[in-house]
């Protein structure tokens, strides 16, 4: 952890740890569990590193 703050991705973490089975995310019936929530986020980031590897400008849309 860093320090005395928490980050968003730290926090999902800890959740991830304690409770992976509990549900993170429910849309309709879609439903993931927050050990499914910190792999997708953790695929992103791996796919992010990637691009940032290979020089490629790379942009997030959120919304």
């Amino acid at each position: 952890m860093s320090g005395l703050y928490v980050t968003p991705t730290e926090a999902l973490l800890q959740v991830a740890k304690q409770h992976p089975l509990k549900s993170a995310v429910n849309c309709g019936e879609n439903q993931w569990s927050y050990a499914t929530l910190w792999a997708r986020v953790r695929q992103i980031a791996d796919r992010i590193l990637d691009l940032c590897d290979t020089g490629n400008s790379i942009g997030l849309h959120m919304g």
